[in-house]
């Protein structure tokens, strides 16, 4: 899966929904501020954050001093950057069932990581792509810097390609038809060549990132099911160029989609609140 590299990351536009009578356009431009927060992006200026969301400056004033009221962001005075306030811990709570399913997935990755040499990793399905919440690092040198909490979107990634790989065709096309930066010399920004990508990925279960996010990095990422046939994670295996070579490829890989399945299987059996998913 993608390594963390300061890239900016586009921001998700309002879908469909904004045209029904439900859709409450205040509101969610407040939460549109709130979704630019994470491990990679933990503090926002007033500029990046209208930058970022299309926001005017006047209209992100005022929902920021909102939500600075509320405690869910909180202001510091002295570099004029907004983090994370703390009304939004107790929200972060309601997703240990996260915390427990990595948990569970743990002694998976940590099985894969030693029959590979490489770095294994999960992650769930977030917001348009997926979040890491569980990793264990490589024994060999090489240990690329893939912190837990990282949201990852791009078709670049083989994570997110498995992801967009069992979505419904609509949702599929639709992120194919949005610009695909060329991150490397590597990266497939083809829509016709990303879809044919994805298209392999559904038919064999795996999906790779050939350098196409970081140069000199590799993965390999296979689906995890649920007993209602719903994808659930990915666990991914990340190696360096040099290590992941046709034979390295084809084991990498088989690896993976063993350890999927194993997890898979875990999910079929009664878990505990914190396991569930």
């Amino acid at each position: 899966m993608a390594r963390i590299g300061g890239r900016q990351r586009a921001f998700v536009e309002f879908g469909g929904e904004e045209n029904s009578e439900l859709y409450v356009r205040a509101l969610a431009r407040g939460l549109s501020i709130l979704t630019l927060f994470d491990v990679e992006h933990p503090v926002w200026s007033l500029r990046d954050i209208t930058r970022h969301t299309g926001l005017s400056k006047t209209t992100a004033y005022r929902m920021l001093r909102t939500l600075e009221w509320k405690g869910f962001v909180a202001l510091n005075p002295e570099t004029e950057l907004y983090s994370i306030g703390s009304a939004a811990i107790p929200v972060a709570y309601l997703t240990l069932s996260y915390i427990g399913f990595s948990r569970l997935a743990q002694p998976i990755l940590e099985k894969l990581a030693a029959a590979t040499g490489e770095t294994a990793e999960l992650a769930v399905e977030g917001k348009g792509g997926v979040v890491v919440v569980g990793h264990v690092t490589t024994s060999n040198p090489f240990k690329p810097n893939l912190p837990i909490g990282r949201v990852l979107r791009n078709l670049s990634n083989s994570g997110v390609k498995v992801l967009a790989a069992y979505w419904p065709k609509e949702d599929r096309e639709r992120m194919l038809r949005e610009s695909h930066a060329a991150l490397t010399p590597h990266t497939i920004t083809d829509p016709a060549l990303l879809r044919a990508e994805l298209a392999k990925a559904a038919e064999t279960g795996v999906a790779f990132d050939r350098e196409e996010q970081d140069l000199g990095v590799c993965a390999v990422s296979a689906p995890v099911f649920g007993a209602d046939h719903k994808m659930k994670a990915v666990v991914t295996v990340v190696a360096p160029a040099e290590r992941f070579g046709p034979e390295n490829s084809k084991r990498n890989a088989e690896a993976v989609k063993a350890a999927a399945a194993e997890l898979a299987g875990c999910l079929s059996q009664p878990l505990s609140p914190l396991g569930t998913l």
